[in-house]
């Protein structure tokens, strides 16, 4: 008696659903997704994702046969993109899967290179931190069981607000829109999303989706560390000093963090080509090839003989979705194509990365090779090695230089970098959101913007290097400084500065010049048939 009487219940409950839900009448031949009766107006958010074919359930879930708001929203998903759910909207069957796949093993998902480097320093300097056998990954931070020690503390508070596992929810400043997966650099135009959400109004701008990615995006991360992101556009971040004044006052000229810049010559590739990260940087580069790397000169394919010195496919393809042609240039007709702006290569020969991808913006036309700009489709023309007949590229013992240990005009240079770490203050852990005892500080000091240093790669080129002097002070829970848990070590990072010029160094600039040659800051000069060193600080 009392399974039936439950079992009615049940019905009776149903019927009261059913009867609401139809007191809200559809308009006459409506038949989309109920999302679209109240956001009929809905934008599109790129011409691959067009609202008429995809709805919005198929990207966000939620209950698309409701018009009730609550029921309709109750399993929606603000950012499809996101990692935690990715699988379900972006990375579902006949959808991205693959690429989804491979961005989680890439070097901005993972920063698997910046956790290895963050330990070998602590575990060459300091006894209480010892590397794991198995490289760590982001991932690895979230569990419950997750490793815990000091550098892994000055990760999660220093670092660990720039990778794609971090959740975007919003937030004043830069950290605020980093994070968020697929649409941590895929999205543009959220600034004009959130104000119709502030004011209230129903959402019917989508944010922008694309391929043509701007460097906006890229900077919002890339402007620390090797702060390539910023040297590429002229900018070095310059000391706090504030100068130069302008009117009496501190320079205007400030970057996150109220950070003061100085602005100098930019790369070449930016002054005279006007082209911005993704034209040199590709897909593969950038999401990974479904491996997981410990180094980001590992994972990116793009190298300045890619352009010029180009290797194209030798076989012609045919047009884009057609069967019985070449998968890469099926992958560059189908780039082009998203991109919108470049001609689709179709039969044209098309460049390849030193990994084998397509450079479906370098594209053989009549015989030569022309460069597309992807954020305008622009063509611009290429000045081959081989053109150049007063260059010097093949002289002998020079054969391991690469092209930024002569172009690269300037590189910047901190050496006092002082961390200080106090046990006992409490500061936000980006990972876990919380606050989490022991507080990170950092200064600078003796920050330059001269020519760089070379030094030899782990492949065996010569690179520029640029040196940082680390200071670690820890203190204890009275504020009390723990030598034995302090040290002071010199580190020194190869990578290409992004400060390329057409003119090179000469041969003064590296055969004379005592820091290229590994002596130090100083002066070089000859007495008696000798060569003589005088350093502009004498060691203590």
């Amino acid at each position: 008696m009392k399974r039936i009487f439950t079992i009615i219940s049940l019905l009776v409950l149903l019927g009261v659903l059913i009867f609401k839900e139809n007191l809200i009448k559809r308009p006459e031949g409506f038949s989309g997704e109920g999302c679209l009766f109240c956001h009929k107006e809905m934008s599109d958010s790129d011409r691959s994702h067009p609202v008429s074919a995809f709805g919005c359930s198929s990207c966000h879930l939620g209950n698309p046969y409701s018009l009730d708001e609550k029921r309709a929203h109750a399993t929606l998903i603000k950012n499809p993109g996101d990692f935690r759910v990715v699988e379900m909207t972006c990375g579902k069957t006949g959808c991205h899967g693959e690429i989804v796949g491979r961005v989680k093993k890439s070097l901005m998902a993972t920063n698997r290179g910046i956790l290895k480097v963050v330990q070998d320093e602590w575990g060459n300097e300091h006894k209480g931190a010892l590397v794991p056998e198995k490289p760590l990954d982001v991932r690895d931070l979230y569990g419950k069981q997750s490793p815990s020690n000091v550098p892994l503390d000055l990760y999660r508070k220093m670092c660990g607000g720039c990778h794609l596992w971090k959740e975007k929810a919003g937030g004043k400043g830069e950290v605020g829109k980093r994070g968020g997966g697929c649409s941590d650099c895929h999205v543009v135009d959220v600034v004009d999303v959130e104000k119709q959400q502030n004011q209230g109004s129903l959402l019917i701008q989508h944010p922008e989706m694309t391929t043509r990615i701007p460097s906006e995006n890229c900077v919002k991360c890339h402007n620390r560390s090797a702060r390539i992101g910023l040297s590429y556009f002229g900018r070095f971040e310059s000391a706090g000093y504030g100068t130069p004044y302008e009117g009496g006052n501190l320079s205007s000229r400030r970057l996150s963090g109220n950070r003061f810049y100085l602005d100098l010559p930019p790369d070449v590739h930016f002054e005279k080509g006007k082209m911005v990260c993704i034209d040199c940087h590709t897909a593969t580069g950038l999401m990974g090839d479904g491996h997981s790397y410990d180094k980001m000169a590992d994972q990116v394919d793009i190298t300045c003989e890619a352009c010029h010195s180009p290797r194209f496919t030798s076989k012609v393809g045919a047009p884009r979705f057609k069967l019985g042609f070449s998968p890469v240039q099926s992958l560059a007709n189908r780039l082009a194509f998203l991109n919108g702006k470049i001609p689709e290569p179709e039969k044209r020969p098309i460049a390849l990365t030193r990994k084998g991808t397509p450079l479906y913006n370098l594209q053989k036309v009549n015989g030569k090779p022309v460069f597309y700009r992807k954020m305008d489709g622009q063509p611009l023309t290429l000045q081959g090695v081989s053109e150049l007949k007063n260059a010097h590229h093949n002289l002998k013992g020079h054969d391991r230089l690469s092209c930024q240990a002569c172009h690269s005009a300037w590189i910047p240079q901190c050496y006092g970098c002082h961390l200080t770490y106090e046990k006992s203050v409490l500061q936000k852990d980006w990972i876990s959101g919380k606050k989490t005892p022991g507080k990170w500080k950092e200064a600078r000091s003796y920050l330059r913007f001269r020519k760089p240093a070379l030094g030899v790669r782990g492949d065996g080129r010569i690179f520029p290097i640029s040196p940082c002097q680390v200071f670690f002070s820890a203190f204890d829970d009275a504020g009390q400084y723990i030598k034995a848990d302090s040290f002071i070590n010199l580190n020194l990072s190869a990578f290409d500065p992004h400060t390329t010029r057409e003119k090179s160094r000469t041969c003064i600039d590296c055969h004379a010049d005592p820091k290229t040659i590994g002596l130090g800051e100083g002066i070089l000069s000859r007495n008696g048939g000798k060569r003589v060193f005088r350093p502009t600080h004498q060691p203590t």
